[in-house]
């Protein structure tokens, strides 16, 4: 009967042994399926980042893209505009010229 005892206790053992390894197989599952659907879920917040950085970047650059053909326009209407020729924008220069000595030259400050 001694020899029963101790294989009984063996026996038991290894079931214990054994119930802790299903226990910590089920464990290890649950634990790679709680990972991959975290890694999921980060790879879809990915995505919806990079979407999101993609609208916001499509946006500045169509508003830089109006910013640049309004001030093209504005430069370009400018161009248009008369020309003055050198002789007149030297006639002018003297006018004013004429008109600051009067100004400086003046008693009473005022132009005449």
């Amino acid at each position: 009967m001694q020899r029963h005892l101790p294989d009984a206790e063996i026996a038991r053992a290894i079931s214990r042994v054994l119930a802790a390894e299903r226990e910590a197989a089920v464990s290890i599952e649950a634990a790679q399926r709680e990972a991959e659907a975290l890694i999921e879920a980060a790879r879809a917040e990915r995505r919806r980042l990079l979407e999101r950085a993609r609208q916001r970047a499509a946006r500045v650059h169509a508003a830089a893209q109006s910013r640049l053909e309004r001030s093209l326009a504005v430069l370009e209407h400018g161009a248009a505009a008369p020309r003055l020729d050198v002789a007149t924008l030297h006639g002018l220069a003297e006018q004013a010229v004429g008109r600051l000595a009067r100004r400086l030259t003046a008693a009473d400050g005022e132009p005449r």
